[in-house]
């Protein structure tokens, strides 16, 4: 798997990470053999040791009879892409070698969320990610409830970290079967109040903390006129039920996340410094977090920042956990951009909100304490796709395009594919397969409940739900896992279309509604525009852009995305950094609070951010500051 690395400093890419995983799972089953071996002989096993010896052994048994079926899914659609790409030709692929990768995502999740939660990444990581996946596990049980239930619900969490095996069950059946407004409420959470109380005690204050909005008017830049967002809502889910971002500033009383008045773009101003210009906003007592009076020069390099969020969760506030600890180490102004999130506003109202941002910083540089000189652009996971996109509008309108963008673990590739890396979120309690499909459907404006193209096809399998799911078994071959049917009589599957009967087949493994979502994805052609999949942009534009960073994890399901974007950057000479972190999850940026290793670890990112600042003012392209990488 040597060909798929990006170069043979920088070795990273999904087949590589599955082999690497593969291997700690065995050394640990092996660990688990040697104590089971140590310990048996003496006279305390059986009271003592025996019951969790064997607990844990089995769970890592189920786990690498999952890997196997992963690696052996690896190793077979090889076959099916070119010498050195990473993303696989999904139209080559038989359908029933598609099948197997579904059937690996609805059977074989289980066996990564109990007791092997999280093995594949840094030890205070994972505690971090079963305390995660209990509390979706006791979440679900309280959405939509009545308070007392819910409360009794919230009493009864304990036992999801307590007992591993109830833990896998109930969120590997949550991951499944719930829909996207579960999965936006859920991470909406850290919206609350009571989280943001609690934040700030470990969130450090910066002196301006400016929540506004901008708009409606369009902006005009150089004879360029940026008209402001005009995308609808696509949802007609009632309000109440989506759980939308709470109201994160005295001048803002809609959030990002709920109907707002049409137009409207929110953005937070942060800064360390109250600077020359900013009056003119103006500013209030409520936006000075720490009361000064001194007046600093206006700033020659500025920061847009987007936030993540799969498109349909969390906001600026919720990721303050490194922005303001950036706009402190920084001593820069830092635009946060709270676009309106999907399903209420699928693409493109995101990308038309912060670009329209973007155009309006440039407008009114004088107002945000900044020169105008230098301009930065930086988001993670999401809001690394946005900013990616934005740099890509401003090529395409000849508006003026940032001085350099960095993307914290990016997905460049938001249609349906497969790649190796693709594979990891089967195992990844935090980016889970099903979930990553709800957040893509939420933003394309897809809705599981449409009806496949044929009817009676649909009546005929829609009576295979979880319970029908139960009554069947996987059981490995020689290269993949297969799905065996309680019967297998070919009448079962006699269809006229080859189509209809791949539908009925993935709806007996997924569940009608999910095979219903996941054939939408598979035939939008949405999906393949360049504003939503910038991997897929054109060599003409993707020559002009800027200095690019781009910093994603070496076990992330998006590794292969930025593998692959690097070497197109490389092929067209434009300059870059790739810099891959390891043993550090998707979203490690928040994950500061809850782990010393990280938090340690973002300082480093943080004077890696620095150094960029300053090599952007010179416009020196000299290799970036050295952060961990995959190394071996």
């Amino acid at each position: 798997f040597h060909q798929f690395d990006y170069s043979t400093e920088i070795r990273a890419n999904g087949y590589r990470t599955l082999v690497v995983l593969h291997g700690q799972a065995c050394l640990r089953t092996l660990d688990i053999l040697r104590q089971v071996n140590a310990k048996r002989a003496g006279v305390l096993f059986n009271l003592m040791y025996a019951s969790s010896l064997f607990q844990e052994l089995e769970s890592w048994t189920k786990a690498l009879i999952g890997m196997q079926h992963i690696l052996a899914f690896a190793v077979k659609i090889i076959g099916y892409t070119e010498k050195t790409i990473l993303y696989v030709d999904v139209t080559q692929v038989p359908m029933d070698v598609e099948l197997d990768y579904f059937k690996m995502v609805a059977f074989d999740t289980e066996s990564f969320f109990g007791r092997t939660c999280g093995f594949q990444f840094a030890e205070s990581v994972g505690k971090l990610l079963t305390f995660l996946l209990a509390g979706l596990a006791a979440y679900h049980e309280t959405y939509n409830r009545s308070i007392p239930f819910a409360a009794a619900s919230v009493a009864t969490a304990p036992k999801y970290i307590l007992f591993p095996e109830q833990r896998a069950t109930k969120c590997a059946a949550v991951l499944r079967d719930c829909d996207y407004f579960f999965c936006q409420s859920f991470w909406n959470l850290l919206d609350h109040d009571f989280i943001k109380k609690g934040s700030r005690y470990i969130i450090p204050n910066v002196t301006v903390s400016k929540y506004f909005q901008i708009g409606p008017e369009p902006i005009e830049i150089d004879s360029i006129i940026v008209p402001p967002p005009t995308a609808g809502a696509g949802s007609d889910e009632p309000n109440e039920r989506i759980g939308g971002n709470i109201r994160a500033g005295s001048d803002n009383k809609t959030g990002s996340g709920r109907i707002q008045p049409k137009q409207l773009v929110n953005i937070k101003l942060l800064s360390n410094e109250i600077r020359e210009g900013m009056d003119k906003l103006p500013l209030k007592k409520s936006d000075l977090e720490i009361s000064s009076k001194k007046i600093f020069p206006m700033s020659d390099q500025l920061l847009m920042h987007v936030h993540g969020g799969g498109f349909i969760a969390t906001s600026s506030t919720t990721h303050e956990i490194y922005s303001k600890p950036w706009a402190l180490g920084l001593g820069i102004p830092i635009i946060s951009v709270d676009y309106s999130l999907a399903p209420e506003y699928p693409f493109p109202r995101a990308v038309e909100e912060c670009f329209y941002a973007y155009a309006w910083i440039l407008k009114n540089a004088n107002k945000l304490g900044w020169t105008g000189k230098t301009i930065l652009l930086a988001g993670d996971s999401a809001g690394g796709n946005l900013i990616t996109t934005v740099t890509i509008k401003a090529i395409e309108v000849g508006l003026r395009k940032p001085d350099a963008i960095i993307c914290f673990y990016t997905p460049f590739l938001l249609c349906y594919s497969l790649s190796p890396s693709r594979l990891l979120a089967i195992m990844d309690p935090l980016l889970n397969t099903s979930f990553l499909w709800r957040c893509l459907a939420a933003y394309a404006g897809v809705k599981s409940d449409d009806k496949p193209p044929n009817d009676d096809l649909s009546s005929a399998t829609a009576t295979v739900d979880k319970k029908h799911r139960k009554r069947h078994r996987l059981r490995s071959g020689k290269s993949s896992c297969q799905f065996v049917p309680e019967s297998e009589n070919a009448s079962d599957y006699t269809q006229p279309d080859v189509k209809d009967i791949y539908h009925a087949r993935l709806i007996e493994i997924m569940g009608s509604s999910q095979a219903n979502l996941l054939r939408k994805l598979r035939e939008s052609s949405l999906l393949n525009h360049p504003h939503m999949s910038p991997l897929l942009v054109s060599d003409e534009i993707l020559r002009q852009f800027p200095t690019t960073y781009l910093i994603p994890c070496a076990r992330d399901p998006f590794i292969d995305d930025n593998v692959e974007f690097a070497r197109r950057l490389r092929s067209l000479n434009v300059p870059h950094h790739l810099n891959v972190v390891d043993e550090w999850p998707h979203g490690f940026l928040d994950f500061g609070f809850a782990s010393d290793d990280v938090a340690q670890f973002n300082i480093q990112i943080l004077n890696m951010l620095q150094n960029i600042v300053q090599q952007s003012y010179s416009n020196d392209t000299g290799d970036a500051p050295s952060i961990p990488t995959i190394i071996g």
